[in-house]
């Protein structure tokens, strides 16, 4: 039972950092006065899906699975990791872009610096991970 529940586990944990990817990619910055609402915006509602990431995380944590060969969990393992290395460079060239518009518009977001700080922490981690072993129950 704790195979297919990991297994399932793992698949709800690619479609959200799918969500995640497509959020990221949707959303386009331009220097407006209403700009810095939207990006506040944008940022809590990605913050949203982190937290649902971060929960599903610890539900992966608390199985046991002793199946370090099982292709299926390998396979979604390295899908999984591609998504975040994606993110993680969309992430990249964003927070430049709205750093760039928040000093434009001389405005200062503390969530921005609140989630920045909290989905690089998440991100930083599996950034570590990924370029460590494929196996970690964790992931």
């Amino acid at each position: 039972m704790d195979n297919k529940q990991y297994i399932s586990l793992l698949c709800e944990k690619r479609e959200i950092l799918n969500d995640i990817l497509k959020y990221t990619k949707s959303k386009t910055f331009e220097k407006s006065e209403d700009e810095a609402e939207r990006i506040e915006y944008y940022l809590n509602n990605r913050q949203k899906l982190f937290d649902k990431l971060i929960i599903l995380d610890n539900k992966l944590k608390n199985i046991k699975f002793n199946d370090i060969d099982n292709m299926e969990v390998k396979s979604i393992i390295k899908e999984n990791d591609v998504l975040i290395e994606d993110i993680i460079k969309l992430d990249e060239k964003n927070k430049k872009i709205i750093d760039s518009i928040l000093n434009l518009l001389k405005v200062n977001i503390k969530s921005v610096k609140s989630m920045s700080k909290v989905n690089n922490s998440y991100l930083g981690t599996y950034q570590n991970v990924i370029n460590g072993s494929l196996f970690d129950s964790s992931r």
